[in-house]
């Protein structure tokens, strides 16, 4: 006989209830295709889909974007990776320079420097998933060049400002990966206002998003030129770099490569931007709808809503419920997907990168850049504990999908209310 939980005659659905929810509209669906954004992407149209330089839409964008952020400058691109390749090249990145990066992160963030030959050097977590200040000062020489910091989820790395300090004392360049944070704030500022230069991705489900793109911001005119060639080339260099530059005669070809964005990507992301604020406060009010309801459960860790400006990207939840109750993540967010909960996810391509063989054996892919693999790096205790522990799912951004943050919680506290109140019961187990 199935356990029922207290009080209730409720059976999961995985052993054969009614789901809380059965409609496919509770489906994450991320842009949504207002009619603003069509207008956008007409307007576009019957403007022009031929930019060569920093006017009309890219223009516009750029320079809203670098206001936002309180930069001097901003520089598009055709994605975040290309942002990230940008930011590399703009501090000039040589063989065998050394960066200390944050062994969890997306691969994006460390994998454009290995085009450039450097040597990763990662550092653990703090307990919030972001590159922790303890492990960057044990690992720090004088053959570091720059510390890149994610903003993990959203969340604000709450050591920012200490290594900040740590930078500008040794001379170090400070790069921010802000893809996961358009919107964030911290100590009074803006995540990408704290580095020498910092970049966004405007890809797929980002806050701000075109479906494709890139961005970004520094206030450095040295670092905005040498980024400006690295993904530029003709028109937008012979306008932008002074004639006393001594990059001016590479106007022509830049380094080689064009990345620039397309106009119709960037009439889309600069009408999310017109909606940034009013994503964000809808989505802390319902990330604050969540922690409310799901408080009383013992194994389950919430995000913090109080403290710094979390633009959630993701609502994240470190589960604990193996080492409470015999329940294995897995199975939990089993239980919750039967439930009708499809979008609690156990993220796969997001994780540890000291293991995946790019950081490893780089000379097998690249071997213009690299002779022989790079040495192992292990521990990163901190970072795979949040890693083994978290669950995530996206959180929505207009009010009337309010409901379905009501059907989340229904789910929600219908599994926990069954693992607790019978200690697992039979979803106990692998």
């Amino acid at each position: 006989m199935i356990n029922m939980p207290k009080g209730t005659n409720e059976r999961l659905a995985i052993h054969g209830g009614a789901p809380v929810i059965d409609s496919s509209r509770a489906k994450f669906e991320w842009p949504r295709i207002t009619d603003q954004v069509q207008l956008a992407v007409k307007n576009q149209l019957l403007d022009t889909i031929s930019i060569y330089d920093n006017s009309n839409i890219f223009g516009e964008f750029e320079k809203r974007f670098a206001h936002y952020h309180s930069r001097k400058y901003a520089q598009l691109s055709n994605s975040g990776t290309s942002s990230i390749f940008a930011m590399y090249e703009a501090i000039n990145v040589l063989p065998g320079d050394e960066i200390l990066c944050p062994v969890y992160t997306f691969h994006a963030t460390v994998s454009p420097m290995m085009y450039l030959g450097a040597t990763p050097v990662f550092c653990d977590s703090d307990d919030d998933g972001n590159i922790a200040f303890d492990d960057i000062k044990r690992k720090v020489t004088n053959k570091t060049k720059a510390i890149v910091v994610t903003h993990m989820w959203g969340r604000p790395a709450r050591d920012i400002l200490e290594i900040s300090k740590l930078c500008k004392d040794r001379g170090i360049y400070l790069l921010e990966d802000c893809s996961h944070s358009h919107g964030a704030m911290i100590y009074g500022k803006r995540t990408g206002s704290f580095g020498d230069i910092a970049a966004w991705s405007l890809q797929g489900q980002k806050t701000v998003t075109g479906g494709e793109g890139g961005i970004l911001t520094t206030d450095n005119k040295n670092l905005y030129d040498r980024a400006l060639l690295q993904g530029h080339y003709n028109k937008r260099p012979k306008i932008e770099l002074s004639d006393n530059s001594t990059l001016k005669k590479f106007s022509l070809t830049g380094m080689g490569l064009k990345l620039r964005a397309h106009p119709l990507a960037i009439a889309i992301a600069n009408e999310q931007f017109n909606h940034l604020e009013e994503f964000i406060e809808t989505r802390q009010e319902y990330a604050k709808m969540l922690n409310r309801a799901l408080l009383e459960y013992d194994f389950l860790d919430l995000p913090d809503t109080n403290n710094a400006k979390n633009s959630w990207y993701a609502y994240c939840i470190k589960y604990r419920g193996e080492y409470r109750h015999g329940v294995a993540k897995r199975r939990f967010v089993e239980a919750l997907a039967k439930e009708g909960l499809i979008e609690i996810d156990i993220p796969g391509s997001t994780g540890l990168l000291n293991n995946l063989p790019l950081f490893c054996h780089p000379d097998q892919i690249l071997p213009r850049m690299y002779n022989k693999g790079l040495r192992k790096q292990d521990g990163f205790p901190v970072a795979r504990r949040f890693v083994d522990q978290l669950i995530k799912m996206p959180v929505w951004s207009f009010s009337d999908e309010e409901w379905i943050i009501d059907k989340y919680i229904a789910g929600f506290r219908k599994v926990c209310n069954y693992i607790q109140q019978n200690n697992g019961g039979l979803l106990r187990g692998n």
